[in-house]
């Protein structure tokens, strides 16, 4: 969702008064909900057996313009194009050809970074315009409390640091994160970043050091103020990179060996610094100095 964001404002800079409605997973609502180019959200459960509900929800709403930006074969976009009342539908030529779009596009035949994928649709209508690739994130009052509650300001600015990630291949290792928090905490104050899951390993690597301290972030949007509120990110590819990209905040990247991967999901901050193991290896041989050299490079340290 957030990597879909560069698509909402783009409608929006298309056609200033157009009144943009988002269809999309109750887990992703929360970020249109708050996005300043969102106008309304229908919010759906996830599951097949949802789809018949939400198409008489959508059968009594009638558009001037739907686009769908999945660029992979769907059930549910082939089934929303077909219910939903619109004049125009574009969508990709994997979910129906002219039966059920007006205008389609190809999946890709390359991979491509994701924000370009979601703006697909509109490069198609509008092949002479360039649109702004960083994602956006609008941040509601109580989500810049909470940061603003549990930030250390320090005297050289906070730094964000995520020790989790879903994935296995996606963990550094939790000796890695505590001797990176102990050397960045010696200069700036940190804000370490987990998953519930994790979090007293956070509440354990911050137990030796007045610097650094671990956050609590109940939602994606209390995540993003506190990234919002950092001078820089480390991060294992995870959600938290692209919230830095909405940011501009200069981040380092943990990524796994896998350059298609880098190319769907890289960083879109103008400072940033991907490390990745060689082909084949774990991330946690990513070794401590390099990624402590990155966070150096992107604040603009000299060695």
């Amino acid at each position: 969702m957030i990597l879909t964001t560069p698509l909402f404002r783009a409608v929006k800079e298309l056609w200033p008064g157009a009144q943009l409605t988002l269809i999309t997973l109750d887990h992703s609502a929360l970020i249109a909900e708050h996005h300043p180019s969102v106008d309304s959200v229908i919010a759906v459960p996830f599951g097949i057996l949802q789809l018949p509900t939400l198409a008489r929800r959508l059968h009594r709403k009638s558009f001037d313009l739907f686009i769908d930006p999945k660029d992979h074969r769907s059930s549910t976009s082939r089934i929303v194009a077909e219910f939903l009342r619109a004049q125009y539908r574009v969508g990709c030529r994997a979910n129906g050809g002219r039966e059920t779009f007006d205008a389609t596009f190809e999946p890709p035949d390359r991979p491509r970074h994701y924000v370009d994928r979601m703006l697909r649709p509109l490069e198609l209508l509008h092949p002479e315009k360039n649109f702004a690739r960083r994602p956006s994130l609008g941040l509601p009052t109580e989500s810049l409390r909470v940061a603003d509650g549990q930030m250390l300001p320090g005297e050289h600015g906070a730094i964000t640091i995520n020790i989790s990630a879903g994935s296995t291949s996606r963990h550094w290792g939790l000796e890695h994160w505590e001797e990176l928090i102990a050397e960045v905490s010696k200069k700036y104050s940190v804000a370490v970043m987990s998953s519930p899951e994790d979090r007293h390993h956070a509440d354990d690597i911050c137990s030796t050091s007045r610097q650094a301290r671990p956050v609590t972030t109940n939602t994606i949007l209390d995540a993003a103020a506190i990234v919002a509120g950092s001078r820089a990110v480390v991060s294992p590819d995870t959600s938290i990179v692209h919230i830095a990209s909405a940011f501009n905040r200069p981040i380092v990247g943990l990524y796994p060996p896998n350059p298609e991967n880098l190319a769907t999901f890289g960083p879109l901050s103008d400072r940033q610094r991907v490390l990745m193991p060689a082909p084949e290896q774990e991330l946690s041989t990513i070794p401590l100095k390099d990624v402590l050299e990155g966070v150096r490079s992107v604040m603009g340290e000299k060695k």
